[in-house]
């Protein structure tokens, strides 16, 4: 029977992976609306407005569906991880909620007063209310960005023995050194890149698989834009990727261990044991690098050719590059909720032992974490594994939906365009 922890790290997983294309793509095209609409009034051009304006109608579509799951993860990890959620809500909560502010209540009004902005308030006034809907989306993923980088590895964090306490100890935490962890900036930057990156090549796939049947300027002139972006972005990208990667290898033992395939040189051998992964995903890492080599070859192939198979390919293998980068890096963490710092490992020894050591590290475990009506959920879907098969067929179908909405959202083109170029 396959285990609970297996089980409550799949549904993450997936409401995850649903979740992020959303989000990227919201992120992504948060920063090239205004772009695109400002190019367009200073070269005079009416195509590159009402790109901005038509491209708005994906904001309006999906960032509910992308904000609901988003809700769903929460939901997941309060009912599957609820201890995790009180360690990492008690520590980092001024981070979720300035996430959430900004995703409720600055980000989403934005993204309305841009989208019902165009034609009623004068050009760069609405330029302007565009960075300004880019800017409150990114402080999200900024937020975000930190709890997974905490997660990696928990800088600032302070452990104190507690025999009052559940588990014999408590946490604080030091702000001045939250945001001085190593492994976030490369996170964030690397997911903000990557974000435009993918937005790029989605609309460069989407309006490359349209300029069959509709070879207007509109459509090529799209084309051309989101290809240059998707190959600068994707660079960076993959820069950044490369330098997390780095700093995740030196900071985070575990995490490095599962990513590349074997121990960190640096890690002990008397303290495999302890960081040893759950899982080896080193040719997960080699897939994602072989999906970025082929998406570049695509890019380029796609300056000199609008071609409908190269199109599609692109659209699969930019949402299959992104999902599984971002799955391997969730992944590796385990058997940990939380990966423990190796530099807290003689510090905790010497003030305490090497027994509340073990014991540290075994409570930050997902498996430790997790509710045990789990159990239980599992027992039924043993007796009745239709549960399991029906439930894995609603999930197709809704990503089959989900990857519909993507391209009809991104394609769709209003006409006549009511937006002019002032004279």
């Amino acid at each position: 029977m396959v285990s609970p922890t297996y089980v409550a790290v799949g549904l993450i997983a997936w409401a995850f992976s649903v979740h992020l294309p959303l989000v990227y793509t919201v992120l992504g095209l948060g920063w090239l609306l205004p772009t695109l609409e400002l190019i367009g009034y200073k070269r005079n051009n009416q195509i590159y407005i009402d790109l901005a304006h038509n491209l708005a109608n994906y904001l309006i579509t999906v960032y509910a569906i992308g904000g609901l799951f988003g809700t769903i993860i929460t939901v997941f990890l309060a009912g599957l991880l609820p201890v995790f959620t009180n360690i990492a809500g008690a520590l980092l909560w001024p981070v979720w909620g300035v996430a959430i502010v900004f995703g409720v209540a600055i980000a989403l009004p934005f993204i309305g007063f841009y989208y019902r902005g165009f034609g009623r308030i004068s050009p760069m006034k609405h330029v302007a209310v565009g960075y300004g809907m880019a800017i409150s989306l990114t402080v999200i993923p900024a937020m975000f960005r930190l709890v997974f980088a905490f997660i990696n590895y928990p800088a600032g964090v302070e452990v104190f023995k507690d025999t009052s306490s559940i588990v014999g100890f408590t946490l604080g935490i030091n702000w001045s050194q939250v945001f001085l962890n190593p492994t976030y900036v490369p996170l964030f930057l690397a997911t903000l890149f990557g974000a435009i990156a993918m937005t790029g090549i989605l609309i460069n796939s989407i309006f490359g698989w349209r300029y069959a049947v509709d070879k207007s300027e509109y459509r090529l002139v799209g084309y051309r834009i989101s290809n240059w972006v998707g190959l600068v972005f994707g660079i960076l990208y993959a820069i950044f990727a490369g330098l997390y990667l780095y700093e995740v290898y030196l900071y985070s033992p575990t995490v490095a261990w599962s990513i590349f395939g074997k121990p960190p040189a640096y890690l002990p051998q008397g303290l495999y044991a302890v960081y040893q992964p759950t899982m080896i995903l080193s040719n997960v890492l080699y897939l994602d690098i072989a999906l970025g080599i082929v998406l570049l070859v695509l890019i380029a192939l796609s300056f000199k050719y609008i071609s409908r198979p190269i199109s599609a390919l692109k659209l699969v293998l930019v949402l299959a590059l992104m999902i599984s980068a971002e799955v391997m890096n969730g992944l590796a963490h385990l058997p940990y909720a939380i990966v423990p710092p190796l530099a807290a490992v003689p510090v905790l020894v010497k003030a305490y032992g090497l027994q509340f050591t073990l014991q540290v590290a075994d409570t930050l475990k997902v498996s430790t974490l997790l509710t045990p009506q789990l159990n239980a959920l599992l027992q039924l879907v043993a007796e009745e594994p239709g549960l399991l098969y029906g439930s894995l067929v609603l999930f197709a179908a809704f990503n089959a939906l989900l990857l519909y909405v993507i391209y009809a959202a991104l394609s769709w083109k209003w006409t006549p365009q009511a937006i002019r170029v002032e004279k």
